[in-house]
């Protein structure tokens, strides 16, 4: 179906001509790029498959695609003329499984675009919620940076600031497993467009992305009704309230009448991290990461090692305790064979609270404290072992924690081990990387003195071959909302170390002055003082180290006296459901749980005498896959 857009523009005239790609695109050099089609020759992602291609999907990160017959009968095939607003498009005109969009890599691309008007329109779509921090350069060699975002394919709901508008939506998708799925949900392509200066005449574009956005085609045009667009790499409030223009502040009075959006948004920033080649590459064993808290109040977490299944950082809880925390994420039903589902943990430190989460598709959590001081730098690591046993395709990922500061002798703790299991198409390697920092009371109370702030630096990534390198690309993103500040340093000051600061705060403060530097990428490279790679010695902990198998280390006491089976425990998820066996044969009852501390000491009647000799108990958390065993005696 496709979707007029909601501010009824009119095109009055517009002009492209595309030369060539100057810079930055990933495999290779400059791309010719064909007048007539703006994007011809760079494309580098396939967004749109057949039942027979359905396996080379790249619009996500788990692999998924837009079904081509789909496309097709809403008038998207290859090579339509299509209209949004009254601004001409054209789909490329490729089979389905063939490079179809131009995907911007954080690097930053320039292609050559000649053109007059008063925008320039995408349209696209994107894997998240994405954007393109967008630089003009017009033929009197001034230039105009800008942001641009694009909504996510799978929001189809009209956004309320007309930022986006729904060029068409298609039901269902293709994954790599199987074509043809969530036949009952539409999936949106969308236009998105910029202002720019009508008086000029745009010479070329340079592009950097940030996160997975995905482009079919661009015009420079004329338009009769400006773009709504972010003045400050944002989102700014362009909706009116019965008629009076609505301009929110971050403290959230009022925050743009029924506009509820700006009102509930949760309250964070994010940084996302890239290689100067734009790419995470293949067979990146480790992450490792730095943080220096600036400042803290209760319920803050500061992130600072996430990546595709999981995430790891140091929290202020609501009591003003402090811990270090690592969760995984489990795999979606459906996308691994049921008996797989359920993460394995392989190891997890003696102490701490250990739970089951719930967010995304569940997983284990590890929780420990760890006093961590203000101003202080600490550094964490996640590492990752692939396990490609016959059988198998998951991830082994393991969270370290330094418990001292850097530049004294370290003291790297060991948290937790854990095995999951992943589609068989996704790679195992650890994508996505990013951190963030949150406020996760989420009581709406953003008042003066109420700051959450940190530096992140020397983020660098473990490579077998060439060692560790930095993560010196580095994009901002945030949670946007009306009633609180997220701001960001650019790189640097001369002299300064080679970190980030990123800070949620609230106050009085007028909207068009409440973000720095949301969308920017920092190129870090630029850092006055060299960058410090972590040691050399960091190599050997365990990132090189044999896949540890299936581990039994529940601590398990048993004895017997008649027909009742005394057995206890601790290290199991808190409240998780367990099973007892004995020689193999459950003999706990179904509801069998352990406490709310992970603990278990239970009698359990059994069915009958055991007979005279040795006897297997087994104890298994059915959540976290913990296992152990001991034997009894029986005379």
């Amino acid at each position: 179906m496709t979707g007029a857009g909601r501010l009824a523009r009119l095109v009055i005239a517009a002009g492209l001509a595309v030369g060539v790609v100057t810079a930055g695109l990933a495999g290779g050099g400059p791309a010719s790029a064909s007048p007539g089609d703006s994007l011809a020759g760079i494309r580098n992602n396939v967004s749109i498959t057949d039942a027979a291609t359905h396996q080379r999907g790249q619009l996500d990160s788990a692999g998924r695609s837009l079904r081509a017959s789909a496309m097709d009968a809403a008038g998207y095939g290859p090579g339509a003329d299509v209209s949004v607003d009254g601004i001409d498009f054209t789909m490329p005109d490729v089979a389905p499984g063939e490079p179809d969009n131009f995907s911007p890599i954080p690097a930053e691309t320039t292609i050559g675009v000649s053109g007059r008007g008063n925008a320039i329109a995408f349209l696209g779509t994107a894997g998240g919620f994405s954007g393109l921090d967008l630089t003009v350069h017009y033929t009197d060699h001034t230039s105009e940076r800008l942001w641009v975002g694009m909504p996510a394919y799978t929001d189809t709901a009209a956004d309320p600031l007309d930022l986006s508008t729904i060029a068409t939506t298609v039901a269902g998708r293709n994954t790599t497993a199987a074509p043809d799925v969530d036949l009952g949900t539409d999936y949106a392509v969308f236009m998105v467009g910029v202002n720019i200066d009508s008086t000029k005449t745009v010479r070329s574009l340079t592009m950097a992305g940030i996160g997975s956005v995905h482009l079919y085609d661009l015009e420079v045009t004329t338009v009769e009704e400006p773009f709504a667009v972010d003045s400050v790499l944002g989102r700014t409030p362009q909706p009116e309230d019965d008629g009076v223009p609505c301009d929110p502040r971050v403290e959230g009075k009022e925050a743009c009448g029924p506009f509820n959006y700006w009102e509930n948004a949760d309250p964070s920033t994010h940084l996302r991290y890239f290689p100067a080649s734009g790419v995470v590459p293949e067979g990146a064993t480790a992450f490792y990461n730095e943080i220096t808290v600036q400042s803290s109040v209760p319920s803050t977490y500061f992130m600072t090692n996430g990546y595709s299944g999981g995430y790891y950082g140091i929290q202020e809880l609501d009591d003003g305790s402090k811990i270090a925390i690592f969760s995984i994420f489990g795999p979606n039903r459906g996308t691994v064979p049921d008996d797989r589902l359920t993460s394995k943990v392989l190891y997890r430190i003696g102490y701490g609270d250990f739970v089951i989460h719930g967010e995304y598709a569940g997983g284990p959590s590890i929780r420990i404290p760890f006093d961590w001081e203000v101003g202080k730098t600490y550094a964490t690591m996640i590492t990752n072992q692939p396990d490609t046993t016959p059988g198998n395709h998951a991830q082994i990922v393991t969270a370290w924690l330094n418990t001292e500061p850097v530049g004294r002798p370290p003291n790297w703790l060991k948290l937790m081990t854990v095995k999951t299991e992943r589609p068989s198409a996704t790679p195992l390697q650890m994508t996505g990387l990013y951190s963030f920092l949150e406020d996760f009371l989420r009581d709406g109370s953003f008042t003066e003195g109420r700051v959450r702030q940190a530096a992140y630096g020397n983020a660098a990534i473990y490579h077998a071959r060439g060692g560790w390198r930095p993560l010196n690309r580095i994009g901002f993103t945030g949670q946007l909302s009306g009633k609180y500040t997220i701001q960001n340093d650019a790189y640097p000051l001369p002299g300064e170390p080679c970190a980030i600061t990123e800070k949620i705060t609230g106050g009085d403060i007028p909207f068009a002055d409440a973000r720095s530097g949301y969308g920017t990428i920092w190129d870090t490279t630029r850092c006055d003082q060299p960058r410090k790679l972590p040691a050399a010695s960091l190599a050997p902990l365990d990132i090189r180290a044999p896949i540890q198998q299936a581990t039994t280390f529940l601590d398990v006491e048993a004895s017997v006296i008649g027909g009742q089976l005394s057995v206890s425990t601790e290290l199991l998820a808190d409240d998780e459901p367990v099973r007892v066996r004995v020689d193999g044969t459950t003999v706990s009852a179904d509801d069998l749980v352990a406490s709310s501390t992970g603990t278990l000491d239970t009698q359990i009647t059994l069915p009958g005498p055991l007979a005279p000799g040795d006897h297997t108990v087994g104890v298994s958390g059915r959540s976290s896959n913990l296992a152990g065993s001991a034997t009894v005696t029986v005379k």
